[in-house]
């Protein structure tokens, strides 16, 4: 009888942090899934704005949709074996419950004019993950939209998880953004970015 007793708190502490834990877990699990609502959410009110048009992915993935801000007057056509110059940011479209870095609008990716030189890369690089971060980041959404421009192209494109990074969160690296501002994309993200195609090398 004294063991048991002796014994008492230890047990009642596993007990209160299992509870804890599954508290902990039920609660995250929560803010995803109103996540991944909210996310839904705003691609449909795109999908319903005449602003904008769908582009098919030919992987049968889904579609993205984009609004041209501006229009080039390059003729040659971005295939998927060009190499293409660009400006690109991304950004979120709605608030991850409980996390302030994670906000409608925020910024996780910026290459910009005021950056310097623009970013080069091969247009079936985007999406993947190679040794250069950037081109991961910018999706498979993004690749899609890339062989519809041409040079001089501003396009606001949105892209659906299942043509961005899909299931799983997705980490930043810390030289993309600030150490104090987002350092992950979560799971189930609708992204919207602003590519700028500046050069089409091939």
């Amino acid at each position: 009888m004294k063991r048991t007793l002796h014994l008492l708190p230890s047990l009642l502490f596993v007990v209160a942090v299992l509870v804890a834990a599954t508290a902990c877990s039920k609660s995250e699990d929560d803010s995803a899934e109103r996540w991944r609502t909210a996310n839904d959410a705003a691609f449909a009110a795109i999908k319903r704005d005449a602003a904008y048009t769908e582009i098919k992915s030919p992987g049968h993935e889904g579609s993205i949709y984009y609004k041209e801000l501006k229009k080039g007057t390059g003729t040659k056509p971005i295939l998927f074996t060009s190499t293409v110059s660009l400006y690109a940011r991304g950004r979120f479209v709605a608030d991850y419950p409980d996390n302030k870095y994670i906000r409608q609008g925020t910024v996780f990716q910026s290459w910009l004019e005021a950056d310097g030189v623009p970013f080069t890369t091969l247009v079936s690089s985007v999406g993947k993950v190679p040794k250069d971060y950037r081109a991961h980041i910018l999706t498979n959404g993004v690749r899609v939209a890339l062989q519809y421009m041409h040079e001089g192209d501003r396009w606001e494109v949105w892209v659906p998880y299942t043509l961005g990074l899909g299931e799983n969160d997705g980490s930043l690296f810390v030289n993309v953004m600030p150490s104090s501002s987002a350092t992950k994309i979560p799971a189930y993200s609708t992204l919207v970015f602003e590519i700028e195609v500046v050069g089409v090398h091939s």
